[in-house]
C-alpha cells in the first residue's frame, strides 16, 4: 500500500474539511489574525475575493452577531451563508464602491484574497495580481473607517515595495508577512495595514 503523503498542502486542507471549511485558505487568515488581532466581535467587514467562502465563514465567527461580513466574488460560495452574512456575485471591476457605500456605509476591515488566473507567465502574473491590489484598495480607501484595518494578497516581485509603499502614507503602520500555511512554492505575501487614515469627504 502506498503510505499516505501529509505534506504541508494536504495537512491544511485535510484539517480545513474537518473543520467545516471549504478551502485551506481559512489557516492564513487565521495565523494573521491571531498575529495581529484583527478581528473582534461586532465588526464589519468586506471580503474581496470571498469565493468558496473560507475567510467570510471565519470572520462571521469571530464577528459574531452583531457584525457583519459582505463578501464579494465572481465565483458562487460552495456553501451557504451564515445570518450574519450577506454575498454578492459579481465582479469587482463592475462593483462600484460609492455604491456599496451608499447600501452599507463603513466597514472596520477590508480583506483581499484575490489573485488573477495564472498564465505560468510570472511577469504578466505579476502585473496582474498588482492591478487587482489596486482594485481592492479602491475599494479600502472608499469604504474603510478612520482606524479601519486592510489585508491584502499581493505576489513579491518588483511591484511589491511599490505597492506597500504606495498605501503605507494611508496607514498608521504596515506590515508584510508570508503565513506557514501558505505553500512553500507560492510567490504570495500579505500586506497588512493598520489605522487607516481617512481623508474628509
Amino acid at each position: 500500500m502506498k503510505r499516505a503523503d501529509y505534506s504541508k498542502p494536504d495537512f491544511y486542507a485535510r484539517k480545513a474539511k474537518e473543520k467545516g471549511f471549504p478551502a485551506r485558505s481559512v489557516f492564513k487568515l487565521q495565523e494573521l489574525d491571531e498575529r495581529f488581532h484583527i478581528l473582534r466581535p461586532a465588526l464589519r467587514v468586506l471580503d474581496l475575493g470571498a469565493s468558496p467562502g473560507s475567510w467570510m465563514k471565519y470572520s462571521a465567527q469571530r464577528v459574531g452577531a452583531k457584525g457583519l461580513v459582505l463578501g464579494i466574488d465572481r465565483n458562487p460560495l460552495s456553501r451557504q451563508t451564515l445570518p450574519n452574512e450577506v454575498f454578492i456575485q459579481a465582479d469587482l471591476y463592475a462593483v462600484e464602491p460609492a455604491g456599496l457605500r451608499a447600501q452599507y456605509e463603513l466597514f472596520d476591515a477590508v480583506f483581499s484574497d484575490l489573485a488573477p488566473d495564472l498564465s505560468g507567465n510570472k511577469l504578466s502574473d505579476n502585473v496582474r495580481s498588482f492591478a487587482l491590489c489596486e482594485r481592492a484598495f479602491q475599494f479600502a480607501e472608499s469604504l474603510l473607517k478612520p482606524g479601519g484595518q486592510f489585508l491584502v494578497k499581493a505576489f513579491q516581485g518588483e511591484d511589491f515595495d511599490r505597492f506597500s509603499k504606495s498605501i503605507a502614507r494611508h496607514f498608521d503602520s504596515v506590515s508584510t508577512t508570508k503565513p506557514k500555511s501558505s505553500r512553500p512554492s507560492s510567490a504570495e505575501m500579505y500586506i497588512y495595514g493598520k489605522g487607516f487614515k481617512r481623508n474628509r469627504d
